[in-house]
Parts: structure tokens; sequence; C-alpha cells
């Protein structure tokens, strides 16, 4: 019996934990936006048309971008943990498609803060390494050797918000529109890998904005409190 409590205590304490960082991860997604519309130099917003402007301004002023990056490492790290929290909330409706979707969940917030890490060390050289030149402006824009074409980021993420999405809606006790939104988040997440697979940059970028500014936020609050109350 004391082994149970314990079990049980430790269960909602990670639980509570995933509210908060629900609740996190929705204002930090809003805090990213804010950051990179006020404080990203206007040759640094992407999509990028000139690399050698874009590595002057770089050198010149990196803060925005660099604090931009340290953001949204941040956001994918408490996506992780209330994505795992999630968990605990669904498996009741279906173990093996929780896991799954847990599973899948897990490895796009991992990639997704690694691939974050990556960016932010890789402007933090070349914005102290200006002299570089035509060699940076060559490489600066590789696909990202942790998240190509964004499948972390998009594809594995909108994954897991099918998965969850359909426990919402089909569930009993559940949320249905939280569902809604959840199907509506894997719309728009799907229509951002399908651009980055195409090269679209544009549309890419208007999906991750829907994303990280308005779809995103609303999920994420809403869920970071009922795992809260739930714990």
């Amino acid at each position: 019996m004391t082994a149970s409590s314990t079990e049980a205590l430790s269960e909602r304490s990670f639980v509570r934990l995933g509210g908060l960082a629900g609740i996190l991860l929705a204002l930090g997604s809003l805090t990213a936006v804010a950051i990179y519309y006020t404080l990203v130099p206007a040759a640094q917003e992407l999509p990028v048309t000139d690399a050698k402007s874009y590595l002057a301004s770089l050198a010149h002023d990196s803060m925005g971008t660099l604090l931009f990056q340290g953001v949204y490492a941040f956001i994918a790290l408490c996506a992780l943990v209330g994505i795992i929290a999630t968990y605990f909330r669904v498996r009741a409706l279906g173990e093996a498609w929780a896991f799954f979707a847990t599973l899948v969940g897990a490895i796009a917030a991992a990639g997704t803060v690694l691939a974050s890490l990556y960016q932010f060390a890789n402007l933090q050289y070349l914005a102290a390494h200006p002299a570089l030149g035509q060699q940076a402006a060559a490489t600066f824009d590789a696909p990202s050797p942790v998240n190509p074409v964004g499948v972390m980021s998009f594809a594995l993420t909108a994954i897991w918000f099918l998965v969850i999405g359909l426990f919402f809606l089909r569930g009993a006790n559940q949320p249905r529109l939280l569902g809604v939104l959840a199907l509506v988040a894997f719309a728009d997440l799907a229509v951002g890998f399908a651009a980055a697979i195409a090269g679209n940059q544009t549309i890419m970028l208007a999906a991750a904005l829907i994303a990280g500014a308005v779809g995103g936020p609303i999920f994420w609050i809403w869920q970071g409190l009922r795992l809260w109350r739930d714990a």
C-alpha cells in the first residue's frame, strides 16, 4: 500500500509538472512570436533573400535571432514534459495508440530541442566570424542535420496531434472542442511539412506562425490547465 501511494503521488506530481509545462509552452510560443517581430532585424527575417545582408546583419546584431532560437528550444522542452504527462490522461482510452503517439511526440520534442540548439550555436558562430564571407553564405542556410525538412517540428508533431485529437473526440468525458483544435493543429503542421518538402518557405513560415501564435498556445494553455487540475 505504501509503494502504491508513493507511485500515485509521483504520477500526480509529474502530471502537475506537465500542466505547468503546457502553460509555459503557450506563453513561450507567444513570447517567441513577439521576439521575432520586435527584436529580429528585418535583414534576418525568413525567408532569407540576400545571404550576405543576412550575415552582415547577424554580425552587427544577433541578440534577437539568438534569443528566438533559445526560447524555441525552451518551448520544445516544455512540449516534451507536456506530451508525456498527457499520456497518463489518455492511456486508458487506448494503451497502444497512446504509447505510439507519446513515443513519436517525445522524439519530435527532443529533436526540436536539439535542432534549435544546433541553430543557436551555428548562428552564434557565424555572428562571431563575419570574415567567413562566401563560405558562410553558402552553408549557413543548409538543411538542419537534426530536423531536415521539418520532420521533427512539423511531421512527427502532426502525428501526435492527430492521435490525441481523435482520443479527445471519441473518449468519454473528454473536451471535444480541444480535440477539434488538435486536428486543426495537425492539418496546419501537415501543410507546413508538405511546404517544407516542396521548398516553399512562404507557406512553411505561415504554417509555423499559425501554430506558434494561435493553435499551439490555445491548445497547450487549455491542456496545461486540465493537467494541473486533474493532478
